[in-house]
């Protein structure tokens, strides 16, 4: 019988890869061949409770599934990478946007003569790089990602310098502001979160300690829109991984649960205006910026935009002497874009984000895989949420700073850091079909929370 059941199981196997010879994508090979196998096995074992020999129920499953060489061409047709060309094709009219931004920005001409297509080549060569790279890699050692970028930022705290209330890392000529670690972080704690998941209660419970540490040096750098960009993008993360049952055990009590970081995410906001009062202020002069001289940019900006016309130059309010205010910042190139050229511009350079943003959702709602969904969605958030921060506070209506208009506002690593990202995220969308999550069921092993002794108890191992 063991025999019997031996050979059947070759015949099976030997049937699955000759169909996966005839697929060129050899990452889907292992896919493919599990699904074929399972139903040549179920099958067969249909066959054996009709009362068939086990030789002879393998080899009539095997008739019923057809010649292995059609059945792999068929196959080979549908199953190949899928590039997502239109978003491809956005990102690289993004950079080439903002290597002309660089270049017309200031039309001064030593601007021109220190103008540079190089930081546009090195972001195409980060771009491709991640695209073809294989991102299921993050996989493998999730929580080691985890601890090397939270490593990497501890160690750039005690050595970094304060430069108008920003840090900044200097080394051999690089500069690169610690703000920018609100990029890498959402990702690096979606790759903990997947480390965590089957784990139940305790895992939820992990993940929300985990995502501590990455707020704390955020606050410290100190970048508090960096920390609530991070904070709304961990929270989305934990809530859909609760929702989707990653977690596995009572839903209900995932949902309870989540409660506790929310509120310490309120905590902390209401800590941070209780102690900074110029943070209540700035809400103020956003509504009427001539309440307070510190309303003086909103004001200007405000100003700006409002004698921008359709295509060409605006008009400089008479207050300001006919000349265009000192405004030139790389946090505020919409605003001086929008005066020197139109609302054209502006149109054009907010519905390529548009158009990014609803062609990237559209794919990351579409993810089947835990890995795939973990990686894309906080990528696509954090690009999001910096486009709209940029055109509000562009537009005069900022609540918080800027980290960057991602590709476009010039800025060496933030270009780099968002094209990298961009390409591990479309790199998601292009082979995240074959991607398949090892799920263990979760399984409840003791008490979470015991009491004895006098002592509350919480028992993290699972």
């Amino acid at each position: 019988m063991e025999v019997s059941a031996l050979q059947s199981s070759n015949e099976i196997k030997k049937y699955s890869a000759a169909v996966c010879e005839q697929i060129r994508w050899k990452k889907a090979h292992a896919g493919i061949a599990k699904e074929i196998e399972d139903h040549l096995y179920d099958q067969r074992d249909y066959y054996l409770t009709e009362g068939e020999e086990e030789e002879a129920a393998t080899q009539k499953a095997i008739l019923q599934m057809g010649d292995p060489i059609h059945v792999g061409i068929e196959l080979d047709k549908t199953h190949k990478p899928k590039p997502q060309w239109l978003l491809i094709l956005l990102t690289i009219i993004l950079i080439l946007v903002g290597t002309g931004v660089s270049y017309v920005l200031d039309g001064s001409e030593a601007s021109v003569k220190n103008f540079s297509v190089f930081p546009c080549i090195i972001a195409m060569v980060i771009f491709f790089a991640a695209y073809f790279l294989d991102f299921t890699a993050l996989a493998k050692y999730p929580k080691a990602f985890y601890f090397s970028i939270l490593f990497l930022s501890v160690a750039a705290l005690p050595v970094s310098s304060n430069i108008n209330g920003r840090s900044f890392f200097f080394f051999a000529g690089f500069s690169f502001s610690l703000s920018y670690f609100a990029l890498l972080f959402p990702l690096a704690y979606a790759m903990f979160l997947y480390a965590m998941r089957n784990k139940g209660p305790r895992g939820i419970l992990l993940c929300g300690i985990g995502s501590v540490p990455y707020g704390i040096i955020l606050l410290l750098i100190p970048s508090i829109t960096g920390f609530v960009l991070y904070a709304l993008t961990a929270l989305t993360l934990l809530f859909t991984a609760i929702r989707k049952g990653w977690f596995g055990g009572s839903k209900r009590q995932g949902y309870l649960m989540f409660l506790v970081p929310v509120a310490l995410f309120v905590i902390i906001t209401m800590t941070i205006f209780a102690f900074q009062p110029y943070r209540i202020l700035r809400l103020k002069v956003l509504f009427n910026p001539s309440s307070d001289p510190r309303g003086y940019q909103i004001a200007m900006i405000r100003d700006l935009m409002s004698g921008a016309v359709l295509i060409g130059k605006g008009t400089v309010p008479n207050q300001y002497g006919g000349s265009l205010p000192g405004i030139f910042h790389t946090d505020y190139v919409l605003t001086i874009l929008t005066h020197n050229y139109g609302w054209i511009v502006f149109i054009g350079i907010a519905l390529l984000f548009a158009a990014f943003s609803v062609f990237g959702f559209y794919h990351v709602c579409r993810q089947r895989s835990v890995l795939g969904l973990m990686v894309s969605l906080p990528i696509l958030m954090i690009f999001v949420m910096q486009s709209v921060l940029y055109i509000a506070s562009n537009l005069g209506y900022g609540l918080l700073s800027t980290l960057s208009l991602p590709l476009v506002s010039y800025g060496k690593t933030a270009l780099f850091l968002n094209a990298g990202l961009i390409g591990i995220m479309l790199s998601v969308f292009r082979t995240g079909d074959i991607i398949q999550d090892g799920f263990q069921p979760y399984t409840k092993r003791g008490s979470f929370f015991s009491y004895a002794d006098g002592k509350l108890i919480i028992n993290l191992k699972g």
